[in-house]
């Protein structure tokens, strides 16, 4: 069991203000397939922050990762969703500790 966020990285703010930044659309507590299903979940139907009036829409599937380009009226506009597992959180400490247990059941394994 892990804990896993699904992301999508854009383009976000307008002019000189614009960043390439992440935003985590959902988390999920289970395998990494459940969260590979997440993601298929939310892909066809998601929207980026940019082209406010997108003119077309093309996906694109690399293994387990999507491209997303949508043009604007100006230029085009991608995005990446993907999926990352969380491996630690300053304001969940109970995320640590079970990466500790779960890498501590496998530890007297090796004889």
């Amino acid at each position: 069991m892990g804990r896993w966020a699904v992301v999508a990285q854009e383009t976000e703010g307008l002019g000189d203000n614009r960043i390439w930044g992440p935003k985590v659309l959902a988390e999920v507590e289970g395998s990494r397939e459940d969260a590979l299903d997440e993601l298929r979940r939310i892909v066809p139907a998601y929207t980026p922050q940019h082209p406010f009036n997108g003119r077309r829409r093309r996906l694109y599937r690399d293994g387990d990762d999507y491209l997303l380009i949508t043009q604007g009226s100006m230029r085009d506009y991608h995005c990446v969703l993907t999926v990352w597992e969380l491996l630690w959180d300053s304001e969940r400490p109970e995320v640590q500790q079970e990466r500790l247990a779960a890498a501590g059941d496998g530890a007297g394994d090796a004889g």
